[in-house]
């Protein structure tokens, strides 16, 4: 510790001389007046000039070491201190009124400051947290803020310096004032602030241990030298040619300060640190002996345990730990290990990482056992959180993997279906240019071509906006009978040129779904599309509205039952996928696209409902696909 305090004790001069030269930069930017002047009154000037390179050099010496427990708040009260000092110097050498009366306020500054700092120097360093620092803080700051206030406004209202004038004297004319009832008022309160301080520092020097005292003391006292200054300036006193002797007292006090940090370590030696081994720990520490009976606790196994430790010293660990397991006798002839245990604590359950290690004396033997106990409950839980996130993740990463799979798929199916018509267009476009007078076959080949490539288009685009849930739905009671109704008489003589029997049952009451009623045409328009292209002549194809309570929910819907080739059950999984044709499609040579149902199926799913299909895959008995709808509330109330 001498070696690392020498060390230290080096240091100070460092910062002494850079403050030092900082400040005489500054001197030399002063005006030539001002200049002189200083260079004139340097003999008196330089006690307080020497106090503050003292304060200056301390405080970046502790904020330099911030992060060790009161260094912070330590290294604003010097810094206060300085600015006090720095406005007195200038004071001192100031030959008007105003001049003098302009470096006061900035006194007064450094004064406003310096009590919070030290109240804030000794919680922290006597490690008493405040429960809500930042409204006790803003409270404690708003008389020294009013204070300020009035300083400022002073010219204005004269409460804090009614009258001020010059008294002529050797070797500087001197600043006086009244004392008024706000000065007072807030140097009682900083008075208050600071003994408050001074009290903490003082209670924690009582319990400290013998090296700490010393230490304590050397803190105590030099917090107390400047208070005694601002004592006796407000009473009048006054040992030296000027009012004001507190910046003087800054120097010793900070030297004692400083003598102290260097010395005893005031930082690393923290007086609270005496318990933070053992007291301190947030872990539940129990210590046993050889028989296994509880000689000593922590304060957090007390917590845990539910008793106080008076209670608790002394009883068998077997009793004490009931529940902790079979702890004692299930590691009696351990000397270490480490492991986790599960406990009920206050009707939860709770899991201890658990270390458990031999105390030995002298003669190397056992005689007695410390068992160091770690909550890991909400580790465990975040660990189970992680894992179950980790779960979730590596499925999204799998559902990322197909839906790439799907999208290769797609872009190859798109560049397939494509191709086609643009190479028969692109052919007969060419046989036209060759042979003029084939000109109607070709045209007509070329226009439906151009129609299909159109139709892909369309159905691409139309996919595109319903994935991306750029479609406006218009979400309106429909009636589905009607709906139904409409569009069966529309298609009836389309079927009957294709030698089919259309018809059409109804339900006897409305059939109410909330949707879009243009998009729902859509899906009935594909389904009964697809019917007639795949029923053979002859065949016969029914459009019927239908009605259900399923899941304690109302639905409303449509089927569409035709008498074709139907759907084999190995193609139905894959029906709704884009650009899927099955066996029926390839049989009969059918113009298509295999885009419908799969827009179907969207923009059912955009109205939450299914669309489901039924059938046996055999010719003759053909296929049913029911159009679920949720029911609206006026359907709902009628189911």
């Amino acid at each position: 510790m001498e070696a690392q305090s020498a060390i230290d004790c080096r240091i100070l001069p460092v910062y002494t001389v850079a403050v030092g030269r900082v400040i005489v930069e500054i001197t030399l930017l002063l005006p030539g007046k001002a200049k002189q002047m200083m260079s004139v009154n340097l003999p008196y000037l330089l006690p307080y000039a020497l106090s503050l390179l003292i304060s200056l050099s301390v405080a970046l010496y502790a904020w330099q070491r911030r992060g060790v427990p009161g260094a912070r708040p330590f290294a604003l009260v010097a810094a206060s201190q300085s600015v006090w000092t720095f406005g007195y110097m200038f004071e001192l050498n100031s030959e008007t009124l105003a001049a003098k009366i302009f470096w006061d306020d900035l006194q007064y500054a450094g004064a406003l400051v310096w009590p919070l700092a030290f109240l804030a120097f000794a919680l922290d360093y006597t490690r008493r947290p405040l429960r809500r620092p930042f409204l006790v803080w803003s409270l404690l700051s708003l008389p020294c803020l009013l204070f300020g206030v009035l300083v400022l406004t002073n010219p204005f209202h004269g409460w804090v310096r009614p009258s001020a004038s010059l008294i002529p004297g050797e070797p500087f004319d001197a600043l006086t004032y009244d004392f008024t009832t706000a000065v007072w008022l807030f140097s009682m309160y900083a008075y208050a602030l600071a003994f408050i301080a001074l009290y903490l520092l003082l209670a924690t020097f009582i319990r400290a241990q013998s090296l700490y005292r010393r230490q304590m003391l050397t803190v105590v006292i030099g917090a107390l030298i400047p208070l005694v200054g601002v004592m006796l300036t407000l009473f009048g006193v006054t040992f030296t040619f000027q009012r004001d002797t507190t910046p003087l007292t800054f120097a010793v006090s900070n030297l004692l300060i400083a003598w102290g940090l260097f010395r005893y370590r005031l930082f690393d030696m923290v007086p609270v640190a005496r318990d933070a081994v053992f007291d301190g720990m947030s872990d539940y520490v129990l210590v046993l002996d050889g028989y296994n009976r509880l000689v000593d606790v922590n304060p957090a196994a007390e917590r845990a345990l539910g008793q106080p430790a008076d209670q608790l010293i002394g009883q068998p660990a077997a009793d004490v730990l009931a529940t902790w397991g079979d702890l004692v006798s299930e590691f009696r002839g351990e000397t270490s290990i480490k492991t986790e245990i599960v406990m009920d604590h206050q009707g939860e359950m709770h899991v201890l990482a658990l270390r458990i290690t031999p105390l030995h004396r002298g003669d190397h033997r056992g005689h007695g056992r410390i068992i160091v106990a770690r909550d890991v409950t909400e580790r465990k839980r975040a660990e189970q959180s992680l894992q179950e996130r980790s779960e979730q993740l590596q499925a999204a990463i799998e559902e990322l993997h197909i839906l790439s799979r799907i999208k290769d798929e797609f872009v190859a199916n798109v560049s397939h279906e494509l191709r086609t018509p643009l190479t028969n267009i692109k052919l007969y476009h060419d046989l036209l240019n060759r042979y003029p007078e084939r000109q109607e076959r070709y045209l007509s080949i070329l226009d439906r071509e151009t129609e299909r490539l159109e139709t892909i288009i369309e159905d691409l685009l139309l996919l595109s906006r319903l994935d991306r849930e750029v479609v406006a739905l218009k979400f309106e009671p429909v009636d589905l009978n009607t709906l139904v109704g409409n569009m069966i008489h529309d298609r009836q003589l389309l079927a009957e040129s294709k030698g089919l029997k259309l018809t059409v049952r109804l339900q006897p009451a409305p059939v109410v779904a909330d949707a879009d009623a243009t998009l729902i045409s859509q899906v009935l328009s594909v389904l009964l599309t697809n019917a007639m292209n795949y029923t053979p002549a002859n065949g016969q194809i029914e459009a019927y509205t239908e009605v259900e309570n399923k899941n304690g929910r109302a639905w409303a819907g449509f089927c569409v039952q035709d008498t074709g080739p139907g759907i084999l059950p190995a193609e139905q999984a894959k029906l709704f996928s884009r650009f899927f044709r099955g066996e029926a499609a390839h049989a009969s040579h059918t113009a298509g696209t295999g885009l419908g149902l799969a827009i179907a199926k969207e923009i059912v799913g955009r109205h939450h409902g299914r669309i489901t299909i039924v059938s046996t895959g055999i010719p003759g008995e053909g296929a049913a696909f029911h159009v679920w709808l949720p029911a609206s509330d006026a359907q709902d109330h009628a189911l």
